[in-house]
This record gives C-alpha cells, sequence and structure tokens, in this order.
C-alpha cells in the first residue's frame, strides 16, 4: 500500500557544487516537480562545519527513512552524510547520477531507508553501459 504524502521519505542531494540541483531539474523534465526533494551546494569557502548544519536543517521535517544522495565517496558531501547516518533516520548514497535519483523518486512511494537505498544503488549499476559493446550485443542477437 502507498504511503501517505507527510510519511513519504524526502531526499537530499548534497553535492559539491551546483551538480545536485541540476540532477533534480534534469529529472524533473522527465518525471515532472516533485515534493519533499532538496539540493545543497557545497561551495568554495563554505566550512565543512557549516555545511553539516546546512544538511541537518536541510533534513528537518523530513520522513523517517528519507534518503541523502551524494556525488563523490570519501567526499565532504559524502562523508557529512556517513555521519548523519549514525544518528538519524536516514539512509544514504553516494556516486549520484540521474537513474538512480529517477529511480529514488519513483519508488519512495513504497520503500524507505536501506531497502530504498539498496534499490538505487542497483538502478545506478545498471543504469552504467558501454553502449559500443550494448549495440554489439544486439547485433549478435539477431
Amino acid at each position: 500500500m502507498a504511503k501517505q504524502e507527510k510519511e513519504i521519505p524526502g531526499i537530499l542531494v548534497v553535492t559539491h557544487g551546483d551538480c545536485g540541483k541540476e540532477i533534480i531539474k534534469s529529472a524533473e523534465m522527465i518525471i515532472g516537480t516533485q515534493k519533499h526533494v532538496k539540493a545543497l551546494s557545497l561551495l568554495p569557502g563554505i566550512d565543512p562545519e557549516e555545511f553539516l548544519t546546512e544538511v541537518q536543517k536541510g533534513l528537518e521535517g523530513m520522513a523517517d527513512g528519507s534518503l541523502v544522495m551524494s556525488d563523490l565517496f570519501g567526499g565532504t558531501p559524502s562523508n557529512i552524510s556517513a555521519a548523519l547516518v549514525g544518528y538519524m533516520n536516514i539512509a544514504a548514497v553516494t556516486g549520484i547520477n540521474l537513474a538512480m535519483f529517477i529511480e529514488a523518486i519513483v519508488l519512495r512511494c513504497n520503500m524507505a531507508g536501506e531497502e530504498l537505498a539498496e534499490a538505487v544503488l542497483k538502478a545506478g549499476r545498471e543504469g552504467c553501459k558501454n553502449v559500443g559493446q550494448e549495440l554489439k550485443s544486439l547485433d549478435n542477437a539477431i
């Protein structure tokens, strides 16, 4: 059964620069405007402690099991996400791409937390293809 709107996990995208904002805009071109989705940008000169505070504020009001998606494993946005997983009821994934983000949007009505995170990671892996190899395999199948 689908969740009530206030129970639907939010998605917070935290990235270096405006990458997260642009992923959201790109996804909304495909699937329309989304509620409970935010992006926060780590810009030059922002102190990691200040960014941590911004991320905590960004998660305020989001449902339990919300998802934080970051760009680069080991980078400040990812490290802050990892720190928050330890004491907040959220899940976090890194290596965001458009396929992962769209999957998160689609699945969050029926999944949350770690279950949502695992499904999103699977979509990210499956969305990465060597186009030349894919075309060769199609030619060989004919």
